[in-house]
């Protein structure tokens, strides 16, 4: 039977698409795109602006290609990771913790092949807070309370159950309610809560995020913190985590102590080494223009090129590495 060129092509590429890893497909160029995708989250939250952003300032530095574009990432940081694997994105904003499941194939990415996702660049750090009310000094007296930690499957409730069996607190001596951050403050305004346990970044003034209006902080309800004698041995044990001491000097907690992680932009790792180095040169050069858009970041713990290799649990893009060696930040972390 004679074969044409055309299903010559067309079964080298079903064949490529198949041979790239332990059974499972992994999409990859034939060539770099001449589009990028970068994806942040929900339209009302800084990830959003934040991709786009970094989409516009891409766009103009890179004189010749590709266009970057910045898009809402529905399903946030696990959602991201999930679309980056299949091809239909080419970046987006994570959660530090949600890459390294990834990797492992565990917990949401159970039976998938995340091989294809890397880190680009480590942006701002998360706050796990606890508030509640005013007689939970610490994690530990959560125990027997009625605690809000995220919508179930959303990744914060993993993530509160990870850091908190730490503390001695478990599902089989509190009651966790899985429910989200706008229920969750109402809940804690009508007294149906005890405390919430959450992540949070910080807002642009500086602080944490209007949940914690609810009810007033300091009378009513207060921050607790981790308890002092439990923290070596549970952040020696896990790499991901480590003492936030940036306080809440707005709520007059200056020396607030807590949990922090950090969070930041991955990309598919089938995109050269040169776009990628070009991408990420265009980026940190021009990091005036996305300040300017992102003030938030220009604050202690947040983005910048001298903590962009900071995550040491999880790989980064070769083009990456290459950039952040040539500007001799990358020695520090690794």
């Amino acid at each position: 039977m004679k074969t044409s060129k055309a299903h010559l092509i067309a079964l080298s590429a079903i064949v490529a698409a198949f041979t790239t890893g332990a059974g499972t497909p992994s999409p990859s160029y034939a060539a770099d795109p001449e589009i990028i995708t970068l994806s942040g989250a929900g339209p009302q939250g800084r990830w959003f602006k934040e991709s786009s952003l970094f989409g516009m300032v891409l766009t103009e530095a890179l004189d010749d290609k590709p266009t970057v574009n910045g898009v809402t990432g529905k399903g946030v940081s696990v959602g991201n990771i999930k679309r980056i694997a299949a091809g239909k994105i080419e970046g987006g904003r994570f959660y530090q913790f949600d890459l390294e499941n990834a990797h492992k194939a565990t917990n949401q990415f159970k039976g998938g092949n995340y091989d294809n996702v890397l880190v680009w660049m480590k942006l701002g750090t998360h706050l796990f807070r606890v508030i509640g009310d005013v007689g939970i000094k610490k994690f530990s007296d959560l125990k027997g309370k009625t605690v809000a930690i995220g919508v179930k499957g959303s990744g914060d409730d993993l993530l509160a159950m990870r850091i908190l069996k730490n503390y001695g607190i478990t599902a089989d001596n509190t009651s966790f309610q899985f429910i989200g951050r706008s229920d969750a403050q109402n809940a804690l305004a009508n007294h149906q809560l005890d405390a919430i346990a959450m992540p949070y970044a910080r807002n642009n003034q500086g602080h944490l995020g209007p949940v914690f209006a609810a009810r007033p902080v300091g009378k009513s309800t207060d921050f607790a913190v981790p308890d002092a004698d439990k923290n070596k041995a549970f952040l020696a044990a896990d790499k991901t985590f480590f003492l936030d001491k940036l306080g809440e000097p707005v709520f007059g907690r200056p020396n607030l102590v807590g949990i922090a992680f950090y969070q930041g932009m991955a990309i598919r790792a089938d995109l050269s080494e040169d776009l990628v180095y070009r991408m990420t040169k265009a980026l940190y050069e021009n990091w005036d223009k996305v300040l300017q858009g992102a003030p938030w970041w220009d604050a202690p713990g947040e983005a910048s090129l001298e903590s962009a290799p900071a995550f040491t649990t999880v790989p980064y893009h070769p083009g990456a590495i290459r950039y952040y060696k040539e500007k001799g930040v990358w020695s520090k972390y690794h």
